[in-house]
This record gives C-alpha cells, structure tokens and sequence, in this order.
C-alpha cells in the first residue's frame, strides 16, 4: 500500500524515522510527505535530505507564500523533488487571486512535477467565494502534461470533481481525509462508485496525524468489502496508481 497524504510537524531525522518505522509496521510500502511547516529553504533542505534516508517516505515540496516564485520552482527542480503541494490555506492566499496561482501552474508547466492540490474548502473567518471548480479547470488545462492529484477529491463535491475532469487523464482524485471524515455518511456511496468506476486514477491516504492510522486501515478495508470491487481495482486504488505516478 501507498499513503497519499502524510503530514510531518518536524523535520528532525528521530521524528522522521518515527514515522517511517510506524508506516512500515502496517504494512504501508511507501508514503507522500508533506512538511507543513517549511518556511525556508533550509528547512526544505533538512527535510528533503531526512526523508531521502528512507526508502518508504516520498518528499513532497510545500510552496511558499513569501518567496519568488521562479526561484522557489528553480529550488525545487534542484532538490530534485518529484512533487509539490498547493495548500491554498497554508499558503493563505484565496482562490480570488487568480493571477497567482496562474503564474504558479505557468512554473508547474516548465517542470516535470507532479502537483497535489488541496481541495478543502472550509477556510477559517471568511468563507470562500471563489468558485474552485471553475479555477481548477484554469490551471489544469494549463499543465496537461503535469500529473495533478486533487486531494481529499474535492469532500462532500467527490463526484462533481470526478464528472469534471474524468475525460483527462492527468488528473488523478485522492481520498484521504473524505474517506475517515465522512465516514457512515451518504458520501460512501460516491466512494463505492468511483471505486467501481475510477480506480485507474484514484489514490487513498491516511491524512496522519489528522487521522489516527490503525483507524485509517479499518474504515478503508471496510469499504474496500462494502465495495465487492475485485483484486485488479484494489491494487490500483492501494499502491498501482501512486507507484506509476512516483516512477513517471
């Protein structure tokens, strides 16, 4: 199994061998890391060169809100990450500054990164205004090269991001945070269905330490059964998707 959706509050290498340790001994191969608290680049660095002495953990780069844009990609490109996060919220810049995240997706262009998009909507103080369906379909239509995962699939819209961009195949949807948060709600049935329907270019994650990870694993292997979907769309759903899109 691959974990999409690993958050680290550290960088230091005992924290980050904790993790790994503790992937390993549930039987989840390899994991997407994401270290929400990378405010230089020499934080990036500490983290990217930690994560690299294991072969279970997938660095991802988080972009920051206060740095160049070029140059941050220029310093991505050469840690020779494979992904970088958007985290509109962490990033605190809302949706309504287009212009921004246009010039983001125009870097993503000029690489061979792999994206993951936060889609949760809930921003604190004041709610979002911004279409972020609409906005999507902006900047992926701007990278159709770029392989893009829409984490946490957009939550309680899952099947409105699936009808949306399911024609391209680019555009791969996660299911972690949904899956747990959502739990024993009518939104399972719309996991069953695109299980059944989309598990060439579906991901599943823990969303650790949010989620608790034994936790994790029973709400996922029950409605893995629920689903009746057979061995092929499992291992695509678990690890097959993730694995190409790591080896691309």
């Amino acid at each position: 199994m691959i974990d999409s959706c690993i958050h680290f509050k550290n960088n230091g290498i005992s924290y980050i061998y904790k993790i790994s340790k503790a992937l390993k001994k549930r039987k989840i191969k390899k994991a997407l890391c994401i270290f929400d608290n990378e405010k230089s680049i020499a934080k990036r660095m500490k983290f990217v060169k930690n994560c690299k002495k294991y072969d279970n953990l997938e660095p991802v780069a988080l972009i920051r809100s206060n740095a160049n844009i070029k140059s941050e990609f220029k310093n991505i490109v050469k840690l020779k990450y494979k992904f970088v996060k958007i985290h509109p919220r962490i990033l605190k810049i809302r949706l309504e500054k287009i212009k921004f995240y246009v010039k983001v997706f125009q870097e993503i262009k000029k690489t061979k990164l792999k994206v993951l998009w936060c889609t949760f909507d809930g921003w604190e103080k004041k709610a979002n205004e911004k279409n972020q369906l609409e906005l999507l379909s902006k900047l992926i239509n701007i990278i159709p090269k770029n392989k893009i995962i829409l984490m946490h699939g957009g939550g309680p819209n899952l099947l409105k991001y699936y009808e949306k961009f399911r024609f391209l195949q680019n555009v791969f949807i996660d299911l972690s945070y949904t899956l747990i948060h959502y739990e024993n709600t009518s939104l399972e049935k719309d996991i069953i269905f695109l299980m059944k329907k989309f598990d060439e270019r579906l991901t599943v994650g823990s969303d650790y330490p949010t989620f608790n990870l034994n936790k994790y694993l029973i709400i996922l292997k029950t409605i893995i059964i629920k689903s009746k979907i057979n061995k092929n769309k499992i291992d695509n759903i678990l690890h097959n998707n993730l694995k190409k899109i790591i080896n691309d």
